[in-house]
């Protein structure tokens, strides 16, 4: 064995390691020798150690470097020559592909769906609400005791007898209108939209080729035996009437569907004057009306069936068609090109160098000239007056954004949650926080609040009169007396009396049992409940009814009549003030129609949250009743459109459930909020900043 060299050590070490062992007599330190055996070695000098501890000499060479055939600049020759390759000398197959978006595993078709047990549960839950009825509570109570594998995921009998052919009904009326108005077999009718109007043709032949057939004969086959009926049956009749839905789901109701419509009567009415007017007008209504139906309720009160098909987890409404875009694409077997797109389809319409339409045809649209042009007129009569309504409403988002900033005005259609910031101005009662955020009833709770506020000072102006509609003068101030008196009474009968107390025994209906949750009884107190809805507040609330209303007509005290009125009166009393204003205004005590002390200073004998900030707001020179009128019409036009005007976003596509619930999911009610908002401290901060903004003239 090869002797070893002995250890080398740094200078001081072997003393530092014996301070460390401690003292050792001799005989101590030899056992431990003999122990640990080895031979003692010895340390470096210091100068060993400098020698060792100095940098060593690098070596420096030029180096040229050659790129392709360029010859390198150096003027010496170079010890070594380095070459760097060229992009066309790269080997493409050592580059590193670009990294691609991993898909959403979720809304990826193939990826099997997977449903956990309480996710299961939540979908079978969501789906047996009343408002769909498509699991029985039996079918529920079932799938809450499965605890292990998969069960029959089962459709309830009532769902597959009794809603399905009422869905039917409404997409086989829409489809059978629309094939009479363009029917199927009428090659001259098609080509000739076909080439004259591409987009309406594609929308009408999307719905007049509606598989109603195939849905009725599933159908039938499924209410040959209702009880064993699981989702999976119901995939080829969800296909047909989603199907087209997908296709024309770009489309816009008003610029496509109803424009569409318009376009074919004008081509009827070329074709044939006289039956276009005394058979396919009604037909179009019928088409127009049955399409909002379908798009809006069918297509809502199907999704718990299509959600339980593609996707394992609850997903709204409002997001499924965009979480879920892929996986519904492919079960319906279609893609995004097949969407109708118009501006693709109107972009195409004209190309140079196409086939004009022939010469009779345009005869015969020159003879139809004069009613396109009456219906032109028509139409911008319409289009003016919206735009008049559209400014009243900015303008008095506007001021109820001045009176509660950062309330959420500017985004009513989206329904903010006014209840957090509010719930301190007006000290709103219990049973206010279980309306749902989403439904428009908060937003009309809230905005009657303001105004009865507001009449506090209202009732201390002196109106007169305004010429009435036969010429004939109206006494302003009886009427706006009679709406104030009464306001709280409309506020107190309307909601406390019948809505809330309805809300509030249905909640407790939906924190029991399942049996209890589908019960008849249930059911009877979701309608009560829309009929209330609609028969105080929403006149053009549509729903699907299972009962007659809980209350007779002659009992029902409507509080929308009563705000189109206050509007209308406020109107023509401001209309007076501005031409007072025109005249002088204050300064020369012009005189107003329709109200007596316009400049008077207005009077709150108590100040309430309105007064407090108009104080605020107003400069002194306009605090006075003409301002406190221009406040309240304000308020009342944004209030009046919400109910009267069915363009509002009140009668927009469901927005949601009755009832303020945990994530907004409409499973189970949640009865109170977590935060606060503090509007007197925001209100405050928006005054000091408009003061920066406009500082007071010396």
């Amino acid at each position: 064995m090869a002797k070893k060299d002995k250890a080398v050590y740094a200078p001081g070490e072997l003393d530092r390691v014996r301070s460390k062992l401690g003292d050792l007599d001799q005989q101590e330190a030899k056992r431990l020798a003999e122990k640990l055996g080895g031979e003692v070695g010895f340390e470096r000098t210091e100068d060993q150690e400098k020698a060792r501890q100095k940098p060593k000499r690098t070596r420096h060479e030029r180096v040229d470097v050659k790129i392709g055939n360029q010859p390198s600049s150096g003027s010496r020759t170079p010890r070594h020559r380095v070459e760097l390759a060229t992009d066309a000398d790269y080997d493409e197959s050592k580059r590193k592909p670009p990294r691609r978006k991993e898909a959403d595993p979720s809304d990826d078709p193939s990826v099997p769906i997977k449903t956990s047990y309480w996710d299961r549960i939540k979908l079978d839950k969501y789906a047996g609400q009343p408002e769909f009825d498509i699991k029985s509570s039996g079918q529920i109570l079932f799938s809450m005791l499965s605890f292990f594998g998969e069960i029959p995921d089962y459709v309830g009998p009532s769902f597959i007898t009794r809603r399905m052919p009422e869905y039917y009904k409404k997409i086989e009326t829409l489809v059978v209108s629309t094939r009479s108005l363009f029917p199927r077999n009428n090659a001259r009718r098609s080509e000739r939209m076909k080439k004259t109007a591409p987009l309406v043709f594609s929308i009408l032949d999307t719905i007049r080729y509606w598989n109603i057939e195939r849905i009725s004969s599933d159908l039938a086959r499924l209410q040959a035996h209702p009880r064993n009926v699981k989702v999976s049956d119901f995939a080829d009749i969800l296909r047909s009437v989603y199907k087209p839905l997908f296709v024309l789901d770009q489309l816009d109701l008003d610029s496509h569907i109803r424009a569409a419509y318009k376009i074919l009567y004008k081509a009827l009415y070329i074709e044939n004057p006289m039956e276009a007017q005394n058979k396919y007008q009604d037909l179009i209504r019928v088409a127009l009306a049955s399409f909002t139906d379908v798009k809006r309720d069918v297509r809502f009160l199907l999704y718990p069936l299509l959600l339980k098909t593609v996707s394992s987890k609850w997903v709204a409404y409002e997001r499924l068609f965009i979480e879920r875009k892929n996986r519904i694409m492919a079960f319906l077997n279609v893609a995004e090109e097949d969407q109708i797109n118009p501006a693709q389809i109107v972009a195409s319409e004209a190309k140079p160098g196409e086939e004009e339409a022939p010469a009779d045809e345009v005869e015969e649209v020159a003879e139809g000239e004069e009613e396109v042009k009456e219906l032109t007129e028509e139409e911008k009569t319409q289009r003016a007056a919206a735009e008049t309504e559209k400014k009243a409403v900015d303008r008095g988002l506007q001021t109820l954004e001045a009176f509660f900033p950062k309330a959420g005005w500017d985004r009513l259609s989206s329904y903010p949650d006014l209840y957090p910031y509010f719930v301190d101005i007006f000290d709103l009662k219990k049973g206010i926080v279980n309306i749902a955020p989403t439904d428009p009833l908060q937003q009309i709770f809230i905005l009657m609040r303001i105004l009865e506020e507001l009449f506090f000072g209202l009732r201390y102006v002196s109106f007169g009169a305004v010429p009435g509609s036969g010429g004939n003068p109206e006494r302003v101030d009886e009427i706006l007396t009679d709406i104030i008196n009464n306001w709280h009474y409309y506020i107190e009968f309307s909601f406390e009396k019948e809505y809330l107390p309805r809300m509030t025994e249905y909640i407790r209906i939906l924190e029991g049992s399942a049996e209890e949750r589908s019960s008849s009884y249930s059911k009877k107190i979701l309608t009560d409940l829309h009929w209330t809805k609609r028969l105080y507040f929403l006149p053009y609330y549509k729903f699907e009814s299972i009962s007659p209303p809980p209350f007779q007509k002659k009992d029902i005290n409507p509080i929308y009549p009563e705000i189109k009125r206050l509007r209308r009166y406020l109107t023509a009393v401001a209309a007076g003030i501005e031409q007072g204003l025109r005249a002088g205004g204050a300064e020369k005590h012009a005189p107003c129609d329709g109200i007596d002390n316009p400049w008077e200073p207005y009077v709150f004998q108590v100040p309430n949250p309105l007064s407090i900030r108009m104080e605020a707001l107003l400069s002194p020179k306009n605090k006075n009743n003409a301002s406190l009128v221009f406040f309240t019409l304000a308020v009342s036009a944004v209030l009046d459109h919400l109910v009267n005007s069915e363009d509002s976003w009140a009668y927009s596509p469901r927005p949601g459930p009755l009832f303020r619930s945990i994530g907004g999911e409409g499973l189970m009610p949640l009865t109170g909020v977590d935060t606060k908002i503090d509007a007197d401290a925001i209100f405050k901060a928006a005054v000091r900043q408009r003061q920066k903004q406009n500082p007071p003239q010396a």
